[in-house]
């Protein structure tokens, strides 16, 4: 699977390079988080992870929008996979912990959110499914939220999504910690063969990383065992963008990632490009060679 990652793209917008992103042989496209969000507008980038609510529509296109871009991508073959964040809500501004006021009020009991702390050790996988990522956190383990989880994803299903990105699924537990929401979630989709994808950065443990790959395709930077099991990236939003040590490739040029991502995919099953605001280096001759002539040795060993 080769993704192209239209990061804050508005979804009307992305209709018109539909017959360029099939001839670059990319496979699908990953759209922004279309959850409300707790500010309008795009006033910061990260604004985008900080939802309100597990509906459909906001900034970047309504559900309406989002049904015409399924429909118009099918008919190049090109899956539309969502972003969804389902581990954390928007903060209120005086207190990162605290849910924004804006926040569907049908989250606002006590019971539905994670302690408010903030995960100290990353190696504690204690303090990393328990406690908060410096915004406040769903206690997705709750029946209720997972409920709400699940009707939004199958919305979602219904307007032609045929994948989702789980934000932040590192901090989510799993089965081996007594947790049964990846399992029960993937059980409860509508549709079977989505291509699903988790965010599982800097985790160091083979166990942690291999027990996800049960359940999802890993987005990271460490693999697990079954290198088909992940979805690998030279560049991502989080790296181009973030001020932080985070954000180291930012100052890497254009053709360095184009490189870069061409060796990647003689490696990798599933890749994923990140699409740099005003840089069409995705378009580039080189990406499109590469990836046709990938796919085209994967179809041989498969005959």
């Amino acid at each position: 699977m080769r993704i192209l990652h239209c990061y804050n793209w508005k979804l009307n917008d992305i209709i018109p390079i539909l017959e360029k992103v099939k001839e670059q042989g990319f496979d699908a496209i990953q759209i922004n988080p279309i959850q409300p969000l707790k500010e309008d507008g795009l006033k910061e980038w990260w604004m985008s992870y900080q939802p309100i609510g597990f509906s459909i529509g906001n900034y970047f296109g309504t559900k309406e929008d989002l049904v015409k871009l399924c429909a118009e991508a099918s008919k190049y073959d090109i899956k539309i996979f969502a972003d969804v964040v389902i581990n954390h809500m928007g903060a209120a501004i005086d207190d990162n912990f605290k849910p924004h006021p804006k926040v569907d009020p049908r989250l606002q009991k006590k019971e539905y959110w994670k302690n408010k702390v903030k995960v100290k050790d990353w190696k504690n996988r204690q303090d990393v499914i328990h406690n908060c990522i410096d915004l406040p956190g769903l206690n997705v383990y709750h029946k209720d939220v997972e409920d709400m989880i699940v009707v939004f994803l199958n919305e979602l299903v219904d307007c032609g999504i045929m994948g989702f990105r789980f934000d932040a699924a590192k901090s989510i537990g799993l089965p081996s910690e007594g947790y049964r929401f990846w399992p029960n979630i993937i059980y409860r989709l509508k549709k079977y063969g989505l291509f699903l994808y988790g965010e599982v950065i800097f985790e160091e443990d083979i166990k942690i990383r291999d027990e996800y790959s049960m359940y999802m395709h890993l987005l990271g930077n460490y693999d697990c065992t079954n290198k088909n099991q992940m979805v690998k990236y030279i560049e991502n939003h989080d790296t181009f963008l973030s001020d932080d040590k985070l954000g180291y490739s930012k100052n890497w040029p254009s053709k360095l990632i184009v490189d870069e991502y061409c060796n990647l995919i003689k490696y990798y099953e599933n890749t994923l490009f990140y699409v740099r605001p005003f840089d069409d280096s995705w378009q580039s001759e080189k990406i499109k060679k590469s990836q046709i002539k990938e796919k085209s040795k994967i179809m041989s060993l498969k005959k």
